[in-house]
């Protein structure tokens, strides 16, 4: 009898730490059934190259997301662009759509202007002398027509002297057309010669700036808006995930 009474009270002592323990276990478990979610859609510009990383861990490119209620931060960013850092606060049982605009990097907007001035010294450099060549070549190529045409003009002359019967038209050819011709023959050689040395020159000119030219450096782009957001985060993946890190050494010092 005393037996059962000290088992009785023994209960009696660990009862109301049981009860304490089950009020707790019952307090949490009201906690985390009371903590909702709420859906979220993004629409970011632009829409189809664009990575985000949310709430500083996880790299993902969905556009619509279901998160627990509270505020998640999100980092965006897309090739050539800047990265975007905002906080989104997220409402239990509400639906929510979320608008972004990425500008354009400062690092790619140097480099577009860097590309533009490259691009016009190259046509500075090759297509402009290269076009001038061009038109020398053609005008060489139209005063060796002319020289032709007066040659030909005095072997024709040279035949009609030959052939001719009649002491006027033997004088007239002898005095007048072939010493005519033949000046004209001349200023068409002396024309072409100096055609032909020009042309020579701006091959020469063009030849030495395309091969200056071939020294300039291109431009490049380095996206350092890329390495800042890639950094060290989690990306999820079929088999669990894997931890990424972003890593650049410049190699030209």
């Amino acid at each position: 009898m005393k037996f059962m009474k000290a088992m009785v009270r023994r209960d009696m002592i660990h009862l109301p730490s049981l009860l304490l323990l089950l009020a707790t276990m019952g307090g949490g478990i009201g906690g985390v059934s009371a903590q909702t979610s709420g859906k979220l859609h993004l629409q970011i510009d632009p829409a189809n190259s664009f990575s985000y990383k949310l709430d500083h861990h996880f790299t993902i490119q969905q556009t619509d997301l279901e998160l627990l209620e509270g505020p998640h931060h999100f980092s965006f960013w897309a090739p050539q662009r800047k990265v975007v850092d905002t906080t989104v606060t997220i409402t239990g049982g509400e639906d929510r759509i979320i608008q972004v605009r990425l500008p354009y990097s400062t690092e790619y907007l140097v480099y577009q202007r860097d590309l533009r001035s490259y691009e016009k010294r190259m046509r500075v450099m090759r297509l402009l002398p290269a076009t001038v060549t061009g038109g020398a070549l053609i005008f060489t190529g139209i005063k060796y027509a002319n020289m032709k045409k007066a040659h030909d003009r005095l072997e024709t002359d040279a035949d009609a002297y030959d052939n001719a019967t009649f002491p006027y038209a033997i004088t007239v050819l002898k005095e007048e057309v072939i010493p005519g011709h033949i000046d004209e023959f001349e200023k068409a050689r002396t024309a072409f010669r100096v055609s032909a040395a020009v042309t020579v020159a701006f091959a020469g000119v063009t030849t030495w700036l395309y091969l200056r030219s071939a020294k300039l450096p291109k431009p490049e782009f380095h996206d350092a808006e890329k390495v800042r957001f890639d950094g060290l985060s989690w990306m999820p993946g079929p088999n669990g995930g894997a931890w990424t890190g972003g890593l650049t050494w410049n190699f030209t010092r």
